[in-house]
């Protein structure tokens, strides 16, 4: 088998191989999420193979947004839960700095936490009897916009 991976801005639930009949699919779910404030490679270097970070990347099920992810791996608490939600900077820097919500990004030195785009990762086997057969990404749910590496 040859090892395939794959390296998304976004999330996405199932993978079709098309090509010959019948067409398999095959349901992602295990992923690593990490912003791009922290990853500095692009997306051809996390596509490589051989790529290994020297940063953490928090395990995630997907379907899940980003904020669910951090919020299952305890970076953030559940904002549905009490007052939580007023410990999770906002996307609006004039909401965070009204609120002083910017001393609860995670990221060291970006105060709002959602400025720059996240990687969702994952890796996948390819059995050598589907070579050259042509794979589609199927998905069910991008929660604001997706861009591929």
């Amino acid at each position: 088998m040859r090892k395939t991976l794959l390296a998304l801005v976004c999330f996405f639930t199932s993978l079709l191989v098309a090509g010959q009949a019948p067409v398999k699919q095959v349901a992602l779910t295990n992923f690593d999420l990490q912003s791009s404030a922290v990853i500095k490679e692009n997306g051809a270097v996390l596509s490589s193979p051989n790529y290994v970070s020297n940063n953490y990347w928090f395990p995630v099920k997907v379907p899940s947004t980003v904020l669910t992810g951090l919020v299952a791996n305890k970076v953030y608490a559940d904002p549905y839960n009490g007052m939580n939600n007023m410990l999770i900077p906002d996307a609006s820097d004039s909401f965070n700095k009204a609120y002083n919500l910017e001393k609860y990004s995670f990221l060291p030195g970006e105060p709002n936490p959602w400025k720059k785009p996240y990687w969702y990762r994952t890796v996948f086997e390819v059995p050598s009897s589907d070579k050259g057969k042509l794979f589609q990404l199927i998905f069910k749910g991008i929660n604001y916009r997706a861009m591929f590496g």
